[in-house]
């Protein structure tokens, strides 16, 4: 039996972290006991002697009569009172007759002690366990530094210069510190750049006086800068969108360093840069359906790179944006019109939390009804390439070939309306697809002057959130009431549970409802739980978000695995096929989810 024991200690986390001799000294020095059915084993505000193993069999955990928690084989109790020293704060009961391993408090406690990694297992909270959960199920080795943040990358050092300077002194401050650029005002209140662009084609070439000529007559001015937060690649992103090559980078609202293309050039040279530049100079579908498919590819190194799903899922709708840009311009190439108006898109791609092999939700907002045949012509032929390209055709036809979604500003404004002060399930449905949009190509002004609009709706119909929260409350996560996973009894996903719906969705949902109920402009969900901290709360906010990373990357691994066996890539999973701690892991972020959704129904006075 002590054999048994040891494999099952070292097949047992945190327990496999120890060494083997520490499984051994446990496996001599712990106790068998059998517990039948109904038997409480510990009282409330009762001091356990023993750290409780179950090895078969389950028990519930219950405060003042009511379940608050359903324990089975591999789970443990009694660790929290003795590591804090303090009284049980749940009676513990078995709910089967059961199995466990007794381990002396003292020998724990000596092992805790002894092993700092193994203590750090039992005291982690929910939202560190989280956390280690997603970055486990990215494992590999493969490093894309674009996936850094910028203040991880190495920056150079700001230099400052008055109004009133010279460029002969600029020039001089600029060499003597080995830099191609000097920043105008001080740290906390830019007013300028001047680069050595400016001093080439603004003085020497238009053959000015370097003495004579001060700072004020040649800087740049607005200055584009970036949030030390943002990553690599959205600056990489940046700077090809404004055809700059260096920005400042803000941190706490001061200048802590300035970023450069040709230092990300030095250390990367097939990167998100290279990629985007390639989709931006090519103009052969066929080649770009070929880079199409090389994202694709592209996309399991980077999810083993192990960084943050959420950095994942901004890079690969910055790179749809790139396709749905290149579309666009080709299809105005076509036309030969000059067209005020908004290439919008929504859903997940309006978030920015796509995944693999899924459509793009899209639809256009214009100015002048007078050229509606030639917008719709303009959807249609957007669509067309975007099809050629490689995309997945959407099978609900929300596209910009579609009328439905190309209207004009004041038509886009009356069906938002419309849906909003009648609510059904239609209109619900409508909603939940179209309230993520954002500007891809063309005037951005339109896609904010509609946002504003629906703001100031919403204000005036605060029904309509109650609305949208009863109908969020519906989508129950799928577990039940001893924590056991519910999953489908019959059909092509037997044993097997909606992730998307059951998980993400309520979240997804949950948080638009509060970011419109906020006038949050973001449309990222992450994004979103960040702005409302305060709303939230601090400890909710973070847990929303570590485990809405934890189910996108399971979603995203689940996907990668169902491509390579051939199959369509779907939001089910088998939790049986998770391992223990990932079970675990998924059964805390539903429990997460219902909290939510609790603040919810709480917050709209829907529940007591």
């Amino acid at each position: 039996m002590s054999l048994d024991i040891q494999k099952f200690l070292k097949e047992t986390a945190p327990f496999s972290l120890l060494p083997e001799k520490e499984i051994k000294f446990i496996s001599d020095n712990l106790q068998l006991d059998y517990i039948p059915k109904d038997e409480v084993l510990l009282e409330e505000n009762q001091y356990p002697d023993y750290l409780c193993i179950i090895i078969k069999g389950a028990f519930v955990l219950k405060k003042e009569g009511k379940i608050v928690e359903f324990l089975e084989v591999g789970d443990f109790f009694g660790d929290t009172s003795i590591i804090f020293e303090e009284p049980q704060k749940f009676l513990v009961k078995a709910v089967e007759d059961s199995i466990i391993l007794l381990i002396p408090k003292e020998i724990f406690k000596k092992i805790l002690e002894d092993h700092p990694e193994f203590k750090e297992f039992f005291t982690k909270t929910t939202i560190n366990k989280l956390t280690e959960g997603y970055k486990k199920i990215q494992t590999g080795t493969l490093e894309d530094i674009s996936l850094l943040t910028i203040k991880e990358f190495r920056l150079k050092p700001p230099i400052f210069c008055s109004e009133e300077e010279t460029i002969s002194q600029i020039a001089r401050k600029m060499s003597e510190n080995n830099l191609s650029y000097c920043l105008v005002g001080n740290k906390n209140n830019l007013s300028g750049i001047i680069t050595d662009k400016d001093l080439k084609n603004k003085v020497l070439a238009a053959g000015k006086d370097p003495n004579s000529l001060t700072v004020s007559q040649i800087k740049t001015y607005p200055v584009e800068t970036i949030d030390a937060d943002k990553f690599l690649f959205e600056a990489i992103l940046k700077m090809i969108r404004k055809n700059i090559k260096r920005l400042p980078v803000i941190e706490n609202g001061a200048v802590i360093g300035v970023i450069e293309d040709r230092d990300i050039f030095i250390h990367q040279s097939r990167n998100i840069l290279y990629l985007t530049n390639q989709i931006e100079v090519e103009n052969d579908l066929n080649i770009l359906r070929d880079l199409y498919v090389s994202v694709e590819e592209a996309i399991e190194p980077l999810f083993k790179t192990g960084k943050d799903i959420e950095i994942l899922q901004k890079y690969i709708a910055e790179i749809n944006d790139r396709f749905v840009q290149k579309a666009v311009k080709l299809s105005l190439k076509e036309l030969e019109e000059e067209l005020d108006f908004s290439f919008i898109v929504f859903g997940s791609e309006g978030r920015k939390e796509q995944t693999i092999n899924t459509d793009i939700d899209n639809g256009i907002i214009y100015t002048d009804k007078k050229n509606r045949e030639k917008i719709l012509k303009l959807g249609e032929k957007v669509i067309e390439k975007l099809l050629k390209i490689g995309f997945p055709e959407c099978p609900g036809k929300i596209m910009a070939s579609n009328p439905v979604w190309v209207k004009s500003l004041d038509h886009w404004k009356k069906t938002v309306e419309d849906w909003i002060t009648r609510p059904d399930a239609i209109n619900i449905m409508y909603i939940s697809i179209f309230f993520d949009f954002r500007n891809v190509y063309g005037n951005e002004e339109l896609t904010k002057d509609l946002r504003k609009h629906i703001f100031k709706l919403i204000k005036t119909n605060k029904s309509f959130l109650v609305f949208m929260t009863l109908k969020t409350l519906e989508f129950e996560p799928p577990i039940g009431f001893f924590r056991d996973f519910i999953v489908e009894k019959s059909g092509e996903h037997k044993d097997e549970l909606d992730l998307k719906k059951g998980g993400i969705f309520p979240i997804v949902q949950g948080v638009r409802i509060l970011a419109l109920e906020n006038e949050i402009s973001e449309t990222n969900t992450i994004d979103r739980i960040r702005k409302m901290k305060d709303k939230i709360g601090e400890n909710l906010s973070e847990e929303l978000i570590e485990s809405f990373k934890f189910m996108q990357a399971l979603r995203l691994r689940n996907q990668i695995e169902k491509l390579k066996k051939g199959k369509q890539p779907d939001n089910y999973i088998n939790p049986q096929k998770l391992s223990k701690f990932e079970r675990d892991l998924l059964k805390d972020a539903f429990k997460v989810v219902k909290k939510f959704q609790e603040m919810l129904g709480v917050h709209f006075r829907l529940r007591v």
